[in-house]
């Protein structure tokens, strides 16, 4: 697997929704070589005194460019949020293994959760490019945070929501409209997801009781995103009898959802 360690910068760094925002840099060989589901380790500053990368997913490629949507969630995504045009970042990527898109009958189906559905955006653009018929299914807790609905309207995919409020689209949960879409469609789509792991579980019940493949990209927390730390590892069914813990960041994130041992 080609990877790169490049040093480079901020082009642009925009909020997007409610603490969401969308990073824009230069990164040519990642950009070259990044596949769906694929990721980003970054370093946010030498001198900040956080010493772990940060990982995000690859959100689209234009040409030598990469971005990535990411949420404020700590030190570091706040920290990064305030870096402007200009600023240095240290990007080691591509990392870990890629969706597998399949042509089948149906549709292909994407379930993004919150800020889960920047991991389906590269997907969406390659299931497209394919000219594979598409829906995504966005769900955010309010209007205020929905992500990617323009982009992904403006690719040609099908675009359906749920928000927990209601304030936008059907008031619940994706895992609703999913039930529901699986007991109409008349031909097997193939389903992705990527979002909390309870929404993922839902998922995978879902479509295991419709018979449905489906690939979800687990967002475990990672150390060094190189398979050395052990910290990011998921339970792992092998077969009825045995489970084994893999690591999100070399064996994933993309799995099969009936790999997963969810109850563990």
């Amino acid at each position: 697997m080609n990877r790169y360690d490049i040093h480079t910068t901020i082009l642009s760094n925009e909020n997007v929704a409610e603490d969401h925002y969308l990073l824009r840099c230069e990164c040519p060989e990642i950009a070259t070589h990044a596949q769906p589901g694929q990721f980003i380790h970054v370093l946010i500053s030498n001198d900040s005194g956080l010493l772990l990368r940060r990982p995000f997913t690859v959100y689209s490629v234009d040409k030598y460019e990469i971005t990535m949507l990411y949420q404020i969630i700590g030190e570091g995504t706040l920290r990064l949020s305030g870096m402007g045009n200009g600023s240095p970042l240290h990007v080691l990527g591509p990392l870990g293994n890629t969706f597998d898109i399949k042509k089948s009958a149906g549709p292909a189906i994407l379930v993004g959760g919150g800020a889960g559905i920047a991991s389906l955006m590269l997907l969406a653009a390659a299931l497209r490019n394919e000219s594979i018929e598409t829906h995504a299914l966005v769900g955010a807790q309010h209007r205020r945070r929905l992500l990617s609905i323009e982009d992904l309207k403006s690719i040609g995919v099908s675009v359906h929501i749920a928000t927990d409020d209601g304030s936008v689209g059907h008031h619940g949960f994706v895992t609703d409209i999913l039930s529901n879409m699986l007991s109409l469609s008349p031909n097997k789509p193939t389903i992705y997801a990527c979002g909390p792991h309870g929404m993922l579980a839902a998922v995978s019940k879902i479509t295991c009781q419709h018979d449905v493949p489906t690939q979800v990209a687990m967002e475990n927390r990672m150390g060094c995103a190189l398979g050395v730390c052990l910290g990011c590892v998921c339970p792992v069914r092998i077969d009825e009898n045995q489970i084994e813990y893999q690591r999100v960041c070399t064996e994933g994130p993309v799995f099969n959802a009936t790999e997963i041992a969810w109850e563990i």
